[in-house]
């Protein structure tokens, strides 16, 4: 349990410490864009997560971990991979397209976008991880499409400020106590660490951690689901794929509104 709450710790601090440097880089780049108040903010400060990820996995490594070494490195290849292919989309992606339906018809018609690239190199990442830690076919199947629809459920989220982050704190509570691998628990705490740290600055409307931050914790999350109980997977597929079949239709922000609950939470911090 100590070891659980030094990562959370370790991941806070740390976190802490780089904000600042990146939001100075970001600003110096331009990489900025006009928020709801029409104000210039930086946008890709979900490029902290990649130094915690990986100074969190080298620590693993340091403490001599033998076990579950694969899942180790699938976590941090996942992660970088996906943080990559979201930084692509926020440097050079426009919003022409949206939804995943209309990226696959554009792929359909030869034509690539941003967002395009995206789904498609999260398809194949999430297919390359499932068939390594996977047992048979079904396995393989399902982990593909609950990495993959994680890494886009946070992005799904992330919408208003705070939003994603919220999203990927009760996801990630709710996976740290069930029956995962204690190197993941502790990959989990540690980039919960440094989004109780960020969360301040995207709740105010001060930076924008953009897909590669979306990115990273979807496909985080996605990962460590992976690695729980066949029931449990089906469970958390099968509200995946409701949800994404779901907002193919209809405004998530729009429901989250009419929802007096889920507004009350969606709106805390703000």
């Amino acid at each position: 349990m100590l070891i659980k709450f030094s990562s959370l710790f370790l991941g806070f601090v740390f976190a802490k410490f780089m904000i600042p440097m990146f939001m100075n880089l970001l600003y110096e780049t331009e990489c900025v864009k006009s928020n709801y108040k029409g104000e210039n903010i930086p946008v890709g400060m979900g490029l902290i997560f990649i130094p915690v990820v990986t100074v969190l996995v080298i620590f693993l490594l340091l403490c001599s971990v033998k076990n579950n070494v694969v899942y180790i490195v699938l976590f941090l290849v996942g992660t970088l991979g996906m943080g990559l292919a979201g930084l692509l989309d926020d440097l050079l992606g426009n919003r022409n397209v949206t939804g995943l339906k209309g990226h696959f018809k554009k792929l359909l018609k030869l034509e690539l976008t941003t967002g395009g690239f995206k789904a498609a190199f999260g398809g194949v990442l999430s297919l390359t991880i499932s068939i390594i830690i996977s047992n048979n076919i079904i396995d393989i199947f399902m982990n593909t499409l609950i990495i993959a629809l994680f890494t886009n459920f946070i992005n799904l989220l992330d919408l208003r400020p705070g939003r994603a982050l919220k999203g990927f704190l009760v996801t990630g509570i709710i996976l740290v106590l069930s029956p995962i691998y204690e190197e993941f628990c502790f990959l989990m705490m540690g980039l919960m660490g440094c989004v109780l740290a960020y969360i301040p600055y995207d709740l105010k409307a001060k930076s924008m951690m953009g897909d590669v931050g979306s990115n990273i914790l979807g496909i985080s999350l996605g990962i460590v689901c992976s690695s729980l109980g066949f029931s449990t997977r089906m469970i958390a597929l099968g509200f995946l794929i409701l949800l994404h079949l779901y907002t193919e239709k209809y405004s998530l922000t729009k429901t989250i509104e009419k929802v007096k609950i889920l507004k009350y939470l969606d709106e805390i911090g703000r």
